[in-house]
């Protein structure tokens, strides 16, 4: 009686993770225009030719993105449908970021932007392979993120990608009295 309310227990955890798990991944804009492109792919279609009835069916009928991001989506539609065509062998924003610097690389920011779209959370990814592949300036980057609709406040740079954010983490400098780096709080004498 104690094993199958065991197992009965162990059973429930386990659908209950594998759903969340699954839900996660399938919010993922670019996860699920990857696996309408794969559809279409296995159905028959040639790479270019399911790109652009990917793309153009989720433009016209509003899917995966928010208003902003459909609105730049639609601006930029060569750029987003050669991304798309990507998605086939690239399956995060990491990679499909490098692949677009290869394929694109007259239009960095439409890569970082589309990139950052179709993969979110991987947008301090994108922006430091983006700095570090010096394809684009960390000003023009950081517009990217902004109409991707990132606060550029949560990213961070890598060393070998640019200086890094300009405030020096809480425990450094003034008042860190031996936090290292030298406490260069005033003396009263």
């Amino acid at each position: 009686m104690r094993s199958n309310v065991f197992l009965s227990v162990l059973l429930s955890a386990l659908i209950a993770f594998s759903t969340v798990s699954f839900a996660q991944e399938g919010s993922v804009p670019g996860l699920q225009v990857r696996n309408l492109l794969v559809t279409e792919i296995d159905e028959g279609a040639a790479v270019e030719q399911a790109a652009e009835e990917v793309s153009q069916t989720v433009l016209n009928e509003g899917m995966f993105f928010d208003a902003a991001g459909l609105s730049y989506l639609s601006e930029n539609q060569a750029a987003y449908q050669s991304m798309v065509s990507l998605l086939n062998d690239n399956a995060t924003g990491f990679e499909i970021a490098i692949a677009g610097f290869g394929e694109l690389p007259e239009q960095p920011a439409q890569v970082v932007t589309i990139a950052i779209l179709m993969f979110p959370e991987d947008a301090n990814e994108i922006y430091n392979i983006a700095l570090q592949m010096q394809v684009i300036s960390e000003e023009d980057a950081l517009l990217a993120v902004i109409n991707a609709g990132v606060d550029p406040s949560t990213l961070t740079a890598t060393a070998a990608g640019a200086a890094g954010n300009t405030f020096s983490p809480l425990g450094v400098g003034t008042g860190a009295a031996g936090a290292g780096g030298g406490d260069t709080t005033v003396s009263a004498n």
